[in-house]
């Protein structure tokens, strides 16, 4: 099993309060700080109900704050295929997703009103070729997850379950803590290991 097209979902915490608007600074401020060959545009969909916000378009990754299902969260998109045993691929994406969720917690345009959380992850595989959502590759992709979860949540137990069970919907899966966790904390928790 060849890991690619993570995306990982963090969730806002429940005060939080969400203004598109200042997410689109942000991600113009995004663009303007990087090389100019790293970000291409972003595209405003906060006009969609339950869709996915504001998004900040890459040649790699895609970044938004997504609002699928009616929550709100920072989505990590990856889109290209990268080389790498499965664990150094998903250490990359969670590194990568948490980093930006705690940048937007110290962006002033949010006016520090946008937090996040770590009791609530999800993991999915933007590929229904490579992952199936089937019974099988939960098993084999937890098999894979579930260690570097073990370090990044620093022993607050964990559960993971499956989001849906149709086969015609993509590879999810819900990380589910028994504490909250800042995203601090399980950068730290990775920093420390």
């Amino acid at each position: 099993m060849d890991l690619q097209q993570i995306n990982i979902k963090v969730f806002v915490t429940a005060d939080s309060l969400i203004n598109y608007e200042n997410f689109i600074k942000v991600f113009n401020r995004w663009m303007e700080e990087a090389d100019q060959d790293d970000y291409l545009n972003y595209a405003d969909y906060s006009h969609t109900s339950a869709g996915p916000g504001v998004l900040l378009i890459s040649k790699r990754a895609n970044y938004s704050i997504d609002n699928a299902m009616n929550r709100h969260g920072f989505l990590y998109n990856r889109k290209h295929k990268i080389e790498g045993e499965n664990r150094e691929k998903i250490r990359q994406a969670f590194v990568e997703t948490l980093n930006r969720c705690q940048r937007l917690e110290k962006a002033e345009e949010l006016e520090n009103e946008v937090h996040f959380t770590g009791q609530e992850i999800m993991f999915m595989i933007n590929n229904r070729h490579i992952a199936p959502n089937t019974p099988e590759m939960f098993e084999a992709v937890k098999s894979e997850l579930t260690p570097f979860l073990e370090q990044m949540y620093g022993g607050t137990n964990f559960t993971l379950d499956r989001t849906s069970e149709d086969v015609r919907e993509r590879f999810a899966m819900r990380i589910s803590a028994s504490s909250d966790m800042e995203i601090s904390e399980l950068l730290t928790n990775l920093e420390n290991q």
